[in-house]
């Protein structure tokens, strides 16, 4: 009886806090649901068809990664948790990623890099970094992770507010090019260690809540990207049903 009961509370908790973020008219071509990552192991997502262009020419096509993560765990001195790296066809493995750094205090910085983030070849190029202002722990946060003719283009909003969408200026990057390459794998919270085009500098398995991954072929205007961030959010009312179901099932354990 106490299995079941748990199962149900996982599933009233789980359904009415998390939803799948969507924006109006766009289908994303790849999407990840709600899942967390404890900072001792990570997944993948396959991505073969369509393809996800990383390279630069006739016919290249821009695309965006929308995820919203929360829960974040604090990290230690210079360890970088990974979000996601990805690899790509001709055998290159953990080719660019995001990762960040949380101070007990709650001091959140962004970080962006790769193999060939900033236009060098070095497999241990340094993270670009940002500190993200106004984040407390626990609240959602937006990202979008646009490649656009082989240049790196990362925005930020915090939860439900959209005056907070802004472009992170100093974590975007140029040269994020190859030759007639294209994705073949994500890696979320832990690179792929089969091997290494780019070794993430201090890189540990990332601990945080992922509730929403999507992939779309296309640049997303600042009204996608505020559409989809706020989609990805709960409604009070939502969050309130929640709550409400839990109660329910709390007193009918009781009276049981």
């Amino acid at each position: 009886m106490k299995t079941t009961y748990l199962t149900l509370l996982a599933a009233v908790l789980g359904g009415s806090l998390s939803f799948a973020a969507s924006i109006n008219g766009m289908n994303s071509s790849y999407s990840k649901g709600y899942t967390i990552y404890n900072g001792s192991n990570g997944d993948t997502l396959n991505v073969s068809s369509p393809s996800v262009p990383v390279h630069t020419g006739s016919g290249a096509t821009p695309w965006t990664m929308a995820l919203t993560i929360s829960d974040l765990g604090t990290t230690s001195g210079t360890d970088v948790g990974l979000l996601f790296t990805y690899n790509t066809t001709s055998n290159y493995k953990n080719l660019e990623g995001m990762g960040y750094r949380l101070t007990e205090s709650g001091d959140l910085t962004l970080c962006a890099g790769g193999f060939n983030y900033n236009g060098g070849t070095a497999g241990t190029s340094p993270w670009k970094t940002q500190t993200l202002s106004g984040y407390s722990a626990g609240q959602a946060l937006t990202l979008f992770y646009t490649y656009n003719d082989g240049n790196v283009t990362i925005s930020a909003m915090l939860g439900d507010d959209t005056s907070t969408l802004t472009t992170l200026a100093s974590l975007n990057g140029s040269g994020v090019k190859f030759g007639s390459v294209t994705m073949n794998q994500l890696n979320f919270s832990a690179k792929d260690g089969s091997g290494n085009t780019w070794t993430p500098p201090d890189g540990v398995t990332g601990e945080y809540t992922l509730n929403n991954f999507d992939l779309y072929l296309g640049a997303l205007t600042e009204d996608q990207m505020k559409e989809y961030a706020l989609s990805a959010v709960p409604e009070p009312a939502a969050a309130s049903l929640g709550l409400l179901g839990l109660g329910i099932l709390l007193v009918r354990r009781r009276r049981a």
